[in-house]
């Protein structure tokens, strides 16, 4: 299957899809997408791994945290992720899942390993 192809397929599904609209708002730690989605962070890891396996996503670690933001520098994909970019953008959830992204304490929802 054409990678285009499995790129759609991916962002397809509702849950990778949330992922990506809240990449497209601000970048964000795995913690704070699992708080958000309500899921487990094994769950969330498995979509945000298919994500960066199709170039979707990039990680950074950030000491005991991981860091996601949307790849914008694959030219490749760049029209299939400006339609999934403007798909979603009056949904209530998609507002919805930005408020609370952007209301989180860090330290709330990512406690260190040290504490």
């Amino acid at each position: 299957m054409k990678k285009e192809l499995e790129i759609i397929k991916t962002l397809s599904d509702p849950t990778r899809f949330r992922i990506f609209k809240m990449l497209q708002h601000r970048d964000a730690y795995v913690c704070e997408i699992t708080y958000i989605l309500k899921l487990t962070m094994a769950t969330v890891s498995s979509h945000l791994s298919k994500m960066k396996s199709l170039n979707i996503v990039n990680s950074q670690r950030i000491g005991n945290k991981i860091k996601y933001s949307l790849n914008k520098s694959n030219e490749e994909l760049k029209p299939i992720l400006n339609f999934f970019s403007e798909l979603g953008e009056n949904w209530e959830s998609t507002k919805n899942d930005r408020r609370i992204l952007d209301s989180i304490e860090l330290k709330e929802v990512c406690p260190s390993e040290e504490e």
